[in-house]
């Protein structure tokens, strides 16, 4: 079996919003029902699970006695718990279901009830000793980065703020996003909006928000019976530096992280960057989107906001990029962000993305991370064939 014998074929997403009076296990679990909903399947056909768990062990969702197993009233026989979300996840199933270790697995998580007032989310200061006694948060680590690549090529600022404005702009029109109507924007808008951390003011940085995401995979030969055109996992690749947000991003490290991770990506694929239809970057941050670009081969380094802004990263662009408004417009829902990014690729493959739809994608990149958390995934998903 390969890859591509491995397809999605569920995606739920809870209203996104900017706080939510629910809490998190309670919209990982709306999303999961969402997802299978439209999977066409019932909770009692999920053996495998990746989640954060609610009860000991793993990736904490939230303290107490309740499990997925109990919450799905199902047994569990494959449980991907390490990174549970999405390209990592997306991967640990598709090992999981070519192994024979489960038919068919549910990945969800999200976050609600843990955002509040004007304070910075508790999850951008880890309690590391480099991190939380000097008031550091996560947008600083990646700042580092971006002040060192700016010293090199001076010109990327504007630029990445380009890249801002056209995404912003994009989800400005999604009514799902966060943001909806609060556009467009230009590039000189985001150079004058309030100052964060240098170089970023606010509208370079993504979004803290809270809602649910969800993705069903299972096999592509159940897939063909079920109600959606299935799409399958044509090729991923991952790289990991070190913990995220322990010590500080050294830039002659992190700038090209993603390069090993993309080339496994595209070599499992049979594919180039050339053949990407649409791109669902990672964008915590608008050089960070610029970064991307030149890691995965797309330019080289020190032009990815001159490719980006040559080629055209919005909806009617050669590279339609962040299509729902991505993490800077429509979301990020903190654990479960990178699953975001699996279901907008997956919207605009089976062409039910609606007003955003990109006329004939048949091949979207998904990614998670970046240069600050030093580590990164990418996927390439496809169209059955």
């Amino acid at each position: 079996m390969r890859l591509s014998d491995v397809a999605v074929v569920g995606v739920g997403l809870t209203p996104q919003v900017k706080r939510s009076e629910r809490n998190s296990l309670q919209v990982a679990l709306d999303a999961a029902k969402l997802a299978l909903a439209d999977a066409g399947l019932r909770h009692t056909d999920v053996d495998g699970i990746a989640a954060r768990w609610p009860g000991p062990g793993g990736t904490e969702l939230a303290p107490g006695s309740a499990d997925w197993s109990t919450l799905l009233g199902v047994p569990i026989g494959w449980i991907g718990d390490s990174y549970p979300q999405g390209v990592p996840a997306l991967v640990d199933a598709a090992g999981a279901i070519l192994t024979g270790q489960a038919t068919t697995v549910l990945i969800t998580g999200g976050q609600a009830g843990v955002l509040g007032g004007g304070r910075v989310a508790s999850y951008t200061r880890p309690g590391n000793e480099f991190v939380e006694p000097f008031g550091a948060f996560t947008a600083t680590h990646f700042a580092l980065v971006a002040q060192r690549h700016l010293a090199r090529f001076p010109h990327a600022r504007r630029g990445a703020a380009e890249i801002a404005a056209t995404i912003r702009t994009t989800g400005s029109a999604n009514p799902d996003a966060v943001m909806h109507g609060r556009g467009p924007y230009t590039a000189d808008d985001v150079l004058a909006a309030p100052p964060v951390v240098d170089p970023f003011t606010l509208l370079d940085l993504c979004l803290a928000s809270e809602g649910g995401a969800a993705i069903v995979v299972t096999t592509l030969e159940r897939a063909r019976d079920l109600p959606h055109p299935p799409v399958v996992l044509l090729g991923a690749g991952m790289e990991w530096a070190r913990q995220q947000y322990v010590d500080p991003a050294r830039y002659d490290e992190v700038w090209s992280l993603g390069a090993d991770a993309g080339r496994k990506a595209f070599a499992l694929a049979g594919l180039g960057p050339s053949d990407v239809d649409v791109a669902q970057l990672y964008d915590v941050n608008s050089l960070e989107v610029a970064r991307q670009f030149e890691a995965l081969g797309f330019c080289a380094t020190g032009e990815g906001t001159d490719f980006a802004i040559a080629t055209g990263i919005g909806p009617d662009g050669k590279l339609p990029t962040c299509t729902d408004g991505g993490l800077l417009s429509f979301s990020h829902i903190g654990w479960g962000a990178p699953t975001l990014k699996i279901v907008e690729a997956v919207r605009q493959l089976r062409g039910t993305a609606g007003a955003r739809q990109v006329a004939g994608a048949e091949v979207a990149l998904a990614a998670g991370a970046g240069s600050g958390a030093q580590y990164y995934n990418a996927a390439l998903l496809g169209r059955a064939r």
